[in-house]
């Protein structure tokens, strides 16, 4: 995932003003997907459709995460995906995930047909799902790119006006998908709200402090993403959605649990002055190594956030510093000492967000 201090906010997307102010453009890119479907049906395969199939502006994108992860890049891709279309299998590592794919291969190319039939309809209902978490002023002009391959189910490389959402995990739940894309189309959103904040950057600032306040930051990012993306409400779920409802359902079990989780790990982040732990801190709290507990943190902060407050203030802290979403929280549960469903936080987390305050719009 991040790897660099200096870059751990740059899973938000840095969005080019083009689209008109309060406009959302989004474009629906299968190219790369339809092409190794295709490739994958058939038992021959030349070298020059393999380079071709490589050069795809989305396979280039999945060839980048892969090697990032793994250390297996083009080379890897081409030969492994040469190797399945030819013999039917992989005998050795299998870093694409190309056997995955190939064993979902119909479900794929049925979820391909329902969307490029229906592009304008897709757009539609995912849009209708983030417009009351999103303010008016915010305009981005952003891609998803649906691929098949790989381990990761969603991610962004650099700072691209892309999202890549991978289709093997997915088989052909068009209503599950649409949730996830509202989930990745949201962080564009949030990336474009929070390009439009003043900052008075502050390159100084010490090593704890950027570390807890990424966070933080990373906990207001996720968790209001989910919020948006909330696979409680599809209906009558496929299987890919009953698996993330579950994994909803096995984090709302433990989520007192979570919360103290994260306590835990930005206490160490911020009082541990000569820890050095980011990287670490940030894969317990926000990989699927760990089931992504932060991201229901979020979550539950955010639902009590809606309740109380209302979307638009969800909405409102997209061009806002994110430690708006903490200090939002922290004043609902004492206003509402009578609701007891509400985890609150121990005085040390309180007193780190007040100390962290000072950094607003710094960082």
């Amino acid at each position: 995932m991040r790897s660099k201090l200096l870059c751990l906010f740059l899973l938000l997307i840095s969005m080019a003003a083009k689209a008109a102010p309060g406009e959302l453009k989004v474009s629906l890119d299968f190219e790369s997907a339809q092409v190794i479907t295709w490739l994958l049906s058939g038992k021959t395969v030349t070298d020059a459709q393999i380079n071709q199939a490589a050069a795809v502006y989305g396979n280039q994108q999945l060839i980048k995460k892969v090697k990032g992860y793994s250390g297996f890049g083009e080379d890897v891709f081409k030969s492994t995906l040469k190797e399945i279309i030819e013999t039917g299998t992989i005998k050795g590592n299998d870093p694409y995930n190309w056997k995955m794919v190939k064993a979902n291969l119909p479900a794929i190319q049925n979820l391909l047909g329902k969307l490029a039939q229906n592009q304008q309809a897709f757009l539609n209902d995912v849009t209708a799902i983030i417009q009351a978490y999103t303010p008016a002023e915010v305009s981005a002009e952003v891609r998803a790119c649906f691929l098949v391959g790989g381990g990761s189910l969603g991610f962004v490389i650099g700072d691209e006006k892309t999202f890549n959402v991978a289709l093997q995990k997915i088989g052909d739940d068009y209503e599950g998908l649409k949730y996830l894309v509202a989930h990745e189309l949201y962080h564009s959103m949030q990336g474009a709200g929070q390009a439009m904040r003043k900052k008075n950057k502050e390159k100084n600032a010490p090593y704890y402090v950027q570390a807890s306040y990424a966070l933080a930051y990373n906990v207001w990012c996720e968790g209001t993403a989910n919020l948006v993306g909330d696979f409680a409400q599809v209906k009558n779920p496929a299987p890919f959605s009953k698996v993330q409802a579950d994994e909803w359902q096995k984090n709302a079990d433990r989520k007192g649990e979570n919360f103290y989780l994260f306590e835990s790990l930005l206490y160490k982040s911020h009082n541990d002055t000569a820890s050095r732990g980011y990287e670490t801190f940030y894969n317990i709290a926000f990989t699927t190594a760990y089931d992504e507990t932060s991201y229901f943190t979020g979550y539950e902060m955010a639902k009590k956030i809606e309740k109380y407050s209302g979307k638009k203030v969800i909405a409102n802290i997209l061009v806002q510093d994110p430690l708006v979403f903490f200090e939002e929280y922290i004043k609902l549960y004492k206003a509402h000492p009578e609701d007891t469903s509400f985890i609150r936080f121990d005085a040390s987390t309180e007193l780190i967000i007040s100390r962290l305050a000072v950094w607003k719009d710094r960082l």
